[in-house]
C-alpha cells in the first residue's frame, strides 16, 4: 500500500527484468480479461498523467512510475478484472501496470504496490469510493491490516473528539507533488514545548517545494535539515537520564534501552479539521511509536534528518496502532487511536 503512488501495479510474465519474488509474476496468458492499453487509449492520453505515461512512442502505452531517489518500476499499462475476496466484488475494466523491469530495493515479499495516492487512476478513484480508511498494527501484531472503502463518507463518533482519541486534520494539495495528500501541520512538541521552527519550513506561505506528507512506505519521519537540527538541539537538552549509544545508520539519537528509562514525549500538532473544536489538535505519540529497536539493548528516536528535501514525511513507526481514514469529499484525514 502506497499513498503517494498513482497507480496500482504487479510483476507480470514474460519479465524482462523483474526484482526476485516469493510468488511467480502474474501470468497474463491466464487470463481472460486481461488486455493491454494502447497509445492512443483516453487514459495514455490523459493529460493528468503525462509525468507517469510520457509521450507514447509505440503500440503499448508505458508507465515509468518513482518512488523517492531509490526505487522505480517501468512496464505497461493495462486492464483486468480486480477481485476483492472478503466482499466478493469485483471492478471490471480496472487500469493497472504490468512490472517488467524496476530499479532500487524491493523486498521479495512484495508483488507489486497498491496505488492509493491522488489522481484519476488510484484505486479509490477507480472504485468511485467517497472515502477510505486503513489501520496500521503495531509492529508485531498476529492481526492483519485493514483496508476498506466507502461509497459514503462514514459517520466520525463525536464523543471521541473531546480526548484525542480521535483527531481531524483538514488536507491540501501540492501542484508540486501532485499524487500526496499534504496535511495542514502546526509543529512538534516536546515534553509540551513546542519547538521553534518557521512555518514556512512546514510548507506554509509561498514554500511549494515542501510541505507535510504520510508514507507508510517509510518506516521512520523525516524532517527537513532545518526542523531537525532544532529537533536534535532540543532532544539533546531533556535526554539527560539516559546513556546515550553510536547513531546507527541514519538514526542519530540513540540510547541503551532500559526498562526504568523516561523517554522526553514527542507529539504532533495539525490544524483542526473539526469546525467545532480548538485551533489545532495534537497527535500524542507513546513510546513504541517515537523509538526504533535497531540492535539488542539499543533503542533509536524513529526521526531522520531529511537532507535533500524540504519534505516533512511522516513514517509508518509513528502511526502504529492506528487507523486513518482519509474523507475524499470533504478533504479531511482522521486518526482514530487504538482502533487497530
Amino acid at each position: 500500500m502506497d499513498l503517494g503512488s498513482p497507480i496500482t501495479w504487479t510483476q507480470c510474465d514474460p519479465c524482462s527484468n523483474c526484482y526476485p519474488m516469493q510468488r511467480s509474476p502474474f501470468n497474463t496468458k491466464e487470463s481472460s480479461t486481461f488486455r493491454e492499453l494502447g497509445c492512443y487509449s483516453e487514459t495514455c492520453l490523459d493529460p493528468r498523467m503525462k509525468e507517469l505515461l510520457g509521450n507514447c512512442t509505440s503500440w503499448t502505452c508505458r508507465y515509468n512510475v518513482n518512488y523517492g531517489k531509490e526505487s522505480s518500476s517501468f512496464g505497461t499499462m493495462v486492464i483486468d478484472t480486480l477481485n476483492f475476496e472478503r466482499s466478493n466484488n469485483e471492478l471490471k475494466e480496472f487500469i493497472m501496470g504490468c512490472g517488467d523491469s524496476y530499479e532500487g530495493p524491493y523486498r521479495a515479499q512484495l508483488s507489486g504496490v497498491l496505488g492509493l495516492g491522488r489522481g484519476p487512476l488510484s484505486l479509490q478513484s477507480q472504485l468511485n469510493a467517497k472515502a477510505f480508511s486503513f489501520c496500521l498494527v503495531n509492529f508485531g501484531s498476529q492481526t492483519a491490516s485493514t483496508l476498506e472503502f466507502y461509497d459514503r463518507a462514514p459517520q466520525i463518533d463525536k464523543h471521541g473528539l473531546g480526548n484525542n482519541s480521535i483527531i481531524m486534520v483538514p488536507l491540501r494539495e501540492n501542484s508540486g507533488y501532485p499524487n500526496y495528500y499534504f496535511l495542514q501541520f502546526v509543529g512538534i512538541s516536546i515534553n509540551g514545548f513546542m519547538l521553534d521552527v518557521k512555518s514556512s519550513v512546514w510548507g506554509y506561505g509561498l514554500n511549494y517545494d515542501g510541505g507535510v506528507i504520510l508514507d507508510i512506505g517509510s518506516i521512520a519521519t523525516y524532517l527537513p535539515s532545518e526542523a531537525y537540527n532544532v529537533f536534535k538541539l532540543e532532544i539533546q537538552k531533556v535526554d539527560h537520564n539516559l546513556t546515550r549509544e553510536h547513531a546507527h545508520e541514519d538514526l542519530e539519537l540513540c540510547y541503551k534501552d532500559d526498562s526504568f528509562n523516561v523517554y522526553p514525549s514527542i507529539a504532533l500538532h495539525f490544524e483542526n479539521g473539526n469546525v467545532a473544536g480548538e485551533n489545532f489538535v495534537s497527535f500524542n505519540m507513546n513510546n513504541d511509536q517515537t523509538l526504533l529497536r535497531v540492535d539488542e539493548g539499543t533503542v533509536c528516536l524513529s526521526f531522520v534528518e531529511g537532507k535533500d528535501s524540504n519534505l516533512t514525511v511522516i513514517g509508518s513507526n509513528q502511526l502504529q496502532g492506528t487507523q486513518l481514514m482519509i474523507d475524499l469529499v470533504k478533504e479531511i484525514l482522521i486518526f482514530t487511536h487504538n482502533k487497530c
